[in-house]
């Protein structure tokens, strides 16, 4: 039985000949300060005139790499949700991701594999998932992406040269019309010794229901780098003919040896004048 107390619980592993021991063989136990993307949907007379509200936040990710179990602590530490092998669902599982279900408050986590062979993007040191929690009315959805992984210490992120980071997004996103899967590639160009970080996106909301699909163009946009903190930001506004604005807005931290990997969460929306069209969140993750 899990409970959601601050409160980790150890559990017996039982390794799946079809899916891997554990998603992170390459993290040792111990706490990961993360970040998480939160959307919710509602009905709009909760949360204005799309019933969007996305933020984002910084999480703290507990992992044990003897039980292989992660305990995901909400942003201001009081609750954690424990999710441990016994939990996953093998049908849902794939080599690009694993699934898991707790029973008891129907909390699911689907967590990117660190895998040579992940046929979604091959990553070593930073990771991410959708944690979903249930909802009630008027609450729809309530969908969480966290990141976490080995941050690079502030020492090895290079002071010269660039880089340039292929990345891909996941997230949610909704209008007054329904709720849309986020997707997209991301490319992010750092440039160490100018303390710049450059960014193009292609965001992608797909429908849930119906297929239909959202597109916002190319996204261009820049930012900064942040040594200390081995962190960046990066933003991009446009404005279209018809007046409206749309906003991708990125933050994210440096992972492995000498920057090796990005992570972080992001926000999108797109306003007209002061009415909401619509708004999301979610992760990215790239090397």
């Amino acid at each position: 039985m899990k409970t959601r107390i601050s409160l980790f619980i150890l559990t017996s592993c039982i390794a799946s000949a079809a899916v891997a021991a554990s998603p992170t063989p390459g993290l040792p136990t111990g706490n990961y300060a993360g970040q998480r993307a939160l959307v919710v949907v509602a009905d709009p007379t909760k949360y204005g005139g799309d019933g969007v509200a996305a933020n984002t936040h910084p999480i703290t990710v507990r992992y044990d790499a003897v039980s292989q179990s992660y305990v995901l602590y909400d942003y201001e530490g009081a609750l954690g949700t424990t999710f441990s092998p016994n939990e996953k669902v093998a049908a849902q599982s794939s080599a690009a991701y694993t699934f898991y279900r707790d029973t008891q408050t129907g909390e699911t986590l689907k967590l990117l594999n660190q895998s040579a062979t992940n046929p979604v993007i091959a990553l070593t040191y930073v990771t991410y998932g959708k944690w979903v929690q249930p909802a009630t009315a008027p609450i729809r959805l309530i969908d969480n992406y966290v990141v976490f992984g080995k941050i690079t210490p502030a020492a090895s992120v290079p002071r010269t040269g660039s880089a340039s980071y292929r990345a891909i997004l996941d997230g949610t996103y909704g209008t007054s019309a329904g709720v849309y899967h986020l997707s997209g590639n991301a490319t992010f160009i750092a440039n160490f010794g100018t303390s710049l970080m450059g960014l193009t996106v292609t965001p992608v909301a797909t429908n849930l229901a119906n297929g239909s699909q959202l597109t916002f163009g190319t996204l261009t946009g820049s930012g900064y780098i942040y040594f200390d903190t081995s962190s960046f930001n990066a933003t991009s506004r446009t404005r279209l003919a018809d007046g409206s604005k749309t906003l991708f807005s990125s933050y994210g931290n440096f992972y492995g040896p000498k920057a090796t990997e990005i992570g972080g969460t992001f926000k999108l929306t797109r306003t007209l004048g002061t009415t909401s069209l619509g708004e999301g969140a979610g992760a990215f993750v790239g090397k």
